[in-house]
């Protein structure tokens, strides 16, 4: 159980959060523990190596392009979204006009009022489950942008 102690400090003394006095504890006992001094020492060689990697600066044609980019998403995003919001607004209503008019007609058979209700709400209801497992999977399958079927 130790030694899991001084792992934690092997963190926070790499991340550069340990106070002095863990400093100093952890720096003790790695004199007498050679597989925290070997992952110390591999710690810091990492740390050296990545301290010598720079990120490549972009030029202004790409930062552009990138934004340019952004924007034509953001855009089209919304504008899929409105269309959809709109014709779903519109095919349900459509759909109580529809119900309305069919319930209300006398002449109609009870058996084919209640047929037809039941096909409506049978294909909304799997209309939003459908549209509710899309949303729910585009928001946490963190393979869908990679996989094209």
């Amino acid at each position: 159980m130790r030694h899991e102690h001084y792992k934690h400090l092997l963190l926070r003394v790499v991340d550069g959060v340990a106070s002095d006095a863990e400093r100093a504890e952890f720096e003790a006992y790695v004199r007498s523990c050679d597989e925290c001094r070997r992952e110390f020492g591999e710690f810091k060689n990492l740390e050296e190596l990545m301290s010598t990697v720079k990120l490549k600066d972009l030029s202004e044609d790409a930062r552009t392009a990138y934004w340019h980019a952004f924007y034509n998403r953001l855009e089209r995003g919304t504008g899929w979204i409105l269309l959809s919001l709109g014709a779903i607004l519109l095919l349900g209503f459509g759909g109580f006009m529809l119900i309305r008019e069919f319930v209300i007609n006398s002449t109609v058979s009870i058996i084919l009022k209640v047929g037809v209700c039941a096909v409506l709400g049978g294909f909304v209801i799997l209309l939003v489950s459908v549209l509710k497992e899309r949303l729910f999977v585009r928001k946490y399958d963190k393979y869908s942008k990679e996989v094209k079927l």
